[in-house]
């Protein structure tokens, strides 16, 4: 007995991207389970998956060759994303930081004052 609405999920293809990352619209799965991804400017098959893709978009070299035929709107469009996406990492990568942080120091306690709730550190001697 097959269960309702029950197609199974279709594989993996050019017509079908795994996910709606804007590069895909540039590129066709070669491989998913190697992560294998084909240009569709230049043709080339990039190891790496999406990832590879953008960076193979926006022209950075390291991981992979930048693509020589890619026009300059799609170039331009995946520097700034990846900026974008560096900036975000950062930024959430400090916030944890803070967050470890906050979390590491010693418990302040409070007193509710007439003016606002204040912190003293009540566990320290008074001097004098």
């Amino acid at each position: 007995m097959a269960a309702e609405g029950g197609a199974a999920p279709a594989p993996h293809s050019s017509s079908n991207p795994p996910s709606t990352d804007p590069a895909w619209a540039h590129g066709i799965v070669v491989d998913m389970a190697r992560r294998k991804v084909q240009c569709k400017y230049c043709d080339r098959v990039l190891s790496g998956g999406i990832f590879c893709l953008k960076q193979h978009l926006a022209g950075i070299k390291g991981e992979v060759a930048p693509c020589s035929r890619v026009p300059a709107e799609v170039r331009m469009q995946f520097c700034q994303y990846m900026k974008e996406k560096e900036t975000s990492k950062a930024n959430t990568s400090r916030r944890r930081q803070q967050i470890r942080e906050d979390l590491s120091a010693p418990p302040r306690r409070s007193v509710d004052l007439p003016r606002g709730r204040q912190f003293f550190d009540l566990d320290q001697d008074e001097e004098g």
